[in-house]
């Protein structure tokens, strides 16, 4: 455990077994959102492609703030929270094409240097939990004006605590618009490159009822959505409702193993099995599953984690060759139908796909990240970054007006 120091406030970077737990930290004890829970840190502390270590922000003796650091150390991260493998990598964030031509002609220089750059910037860390979240956690009782001033001082931190982790480079990613108002000066004043870095897609319902809710869609997606859950029926599907650690059955495994194979993931069935297994273990108590089956056969899955009266998606697995249109009925229609029914008020889809959920109703709410650079070829990276960034903010502006900050509550209890 290393010690950091600041102008205002300090920090320490703290391993698994030091951290505070829900007993220590009670804003871990079931927030409103799963990616902050303590049960959720858990199961991301179980990864073997990252080492996990956590910021811990104090002023004087008090803890005011907590927030993961994944650690990357040679290159092998999951893509998302792994910041010199973001780069170049339109799997991530960024749509070149969208660009001028003269910026689509420097991207092809660049991305044939990036591999090379990439290499020198290891080990990396990246302020970021699973589930595309910043994961920053304040104490319960902060003000809002307590909260700006952590946020301030977090890319300090960041680069305090990579240089203490001996890390080359560093990310913090998946900030809110509201949140980067407070992070972008000092991360920029540091010399951090900023990115959009897409959206979270958020589906938040006012309807009281299914009969509601188709109500008070405008006749075209009315008639979509009686077609399409129409057709689902005529092919003889049904969806099944499962909750708790059990809903992870063999037969979701299977789909979600098949799948990865289909796009060449690695891991197999070990690496499902292995995830599934700790998601029973340490959020087992909110999986929710909507399985599509037809004939007693499960050709189509949602995992749903419920946290208060939200839904956080976490995967999906369908048979794309016998379940042809079943992932919008089950995805949104479906998915929709349910939480009207049981008292669930917000649906969050994550990152991607932005198109089909804008118009199924979502909103789009940007996400935005600073990456620092360090070693040879760092000047080639934050010029990639900078051009898949115009890319990405390109592609969420074509999308039309994107929704307003979802303003952050002065949380006095969870």
């Amino acid at each position: 455990m290393s010690c950091l120091t600041g102008s205002s406030l300090t920090a320490e970077v703290l391993d698994p077994a030091t951290r505070p737990t829900a007993a220590d930290f009670p804003a871990l004890e079931r927030p409103p959102v799963i990616w902050e829970d303590d049960r959720w840190w858990r199961f991301t502390e179980r990864t073997d492609l990252h080492e996990t270590r956590y910021l811990g922000v104090y002023e004087g003796s008090v803890l005011v703030a907590l927030a993961p650091l994944l650690v990357t150390r040679d290159g092998g991260g999951l893509l998302f929270y792994d910041a010199p493998k973001m780069v170049g990598d339109l799997g991530a964030f960024g749509d070149p094409e969208r660009l001028p031509e003269r910026g689509q002609a420097r991207w092809e220089q660049l991305t044939g240097a990036v591999p090379d750059a990439r290499r020198d910037q290891y080990p990396s860390v990246a302020l970021s939990v699973f589930g595309s979240h910043h994961g920053i956690v304040h104490a319960i009782g902060r003000t809002g004006a307590e909260r700006r001033e952590v946020l301030a001082e977090l890319p300090r931190l960041l680069d305090d605590a990579a240089r203490t982790l001996g890390c080359r480079s560093s990310a913090l990613l998946y900030v809110t618009d509201e949140q980067a108002e407070a992070i972008g000066p000092a991360a920029e004043a540091l010399g951090h490159t900023p990115a959009v870095l897409g959206a979270e897609s958020v589906m938040r319902l006012d309807a009281s009822d299914w009969d509601t809710y188709l109500a008070g869609l405008v006749s075209k997606k009315r008639m979509r959505t009686n077609r399409e859950l129409g057709q689902y029926a005529k092919a003889g599907f049904r969806t099944v409702i499962s909750e708790g650690p059990d809903a992870l059955s063999d037969s979701i495994i299977d789909l979600q193993v098949g799948l990865r194979a289909k796009y060449g993931l690695p891991g197999g069935r070990p690496r499902v099995q292995r995830d599934f297994d700790a998601i029973r273990e340490t959020v087992g108590d909110s999986i929710l599953v909507l399985s599509a089956e037809l004939g007693g056969e499960t050709l189509g899955f949602c995992l749903y984690l419920r946290s208060g009266d939200a839904l956080y998606g976490r995967t999906a697995g369908f048979d794309e060759d016998r379940a042809k249109g079943v992932y919008f009925v089950l995805t949104y229609y479906e998915t929709v139908r349910w939480c009207l029914a049981n008292g669930v008020r917000e649906i969050w889809y994550g990152l991607a796909a932005y198109e089909a959920k804008k118009l199924r109703g979502c909103d789009i709410e940007p996400r935005q990240g600073w990456f620092r650079f360090t070693g040879a070829g760092h000047e080639t990276l934050a010029e990639t970054v900078r051009l898949q960034s115009a890319g990405e903010d390109l592609r969420l502006r074509s999308l039309g007006p994107t929704a307003p900050p979802h303003k952050e509550t002065e949380p006095t209890c969870h």
